[in-house]
């Protein structure tokens, strides 16, 4: 019994471990990657032109990037 509740606690680390991971890589890359593609698309759709989506699209992504980046520095 003993050997099973030691394999249950790896187990429990290795899933907490899986975890924070992948919400470190969601939140650092999706997050300012999604909102900068919805900048971008937005920017089109006002017809603003190509080079100003792009770059409010960089712009937002960039910042963005560095709020995610401070938020979750804790």
């Amino acid at each position: 019994m003993t050997e099973d509740s030691a394999q249950r606690v790896k187990d429990a680390e290795e899933h907490v471990e899986s975890y924070n991971s992948i919400m470190k890589a969601a939140t650092e890359f999706g997050v300012p990657a999604s909102l900068g593609l919805a900048m971008f698309f937005t920017s089109l759709v006002m017809a603003n032109g190509v080079f100003l989506s792009l770059f409010l699209g960089i712009a937002v992504h960039i910042f963005s990037f560095f709020v995610v980046r401070t938020f979750f520095s804790h």
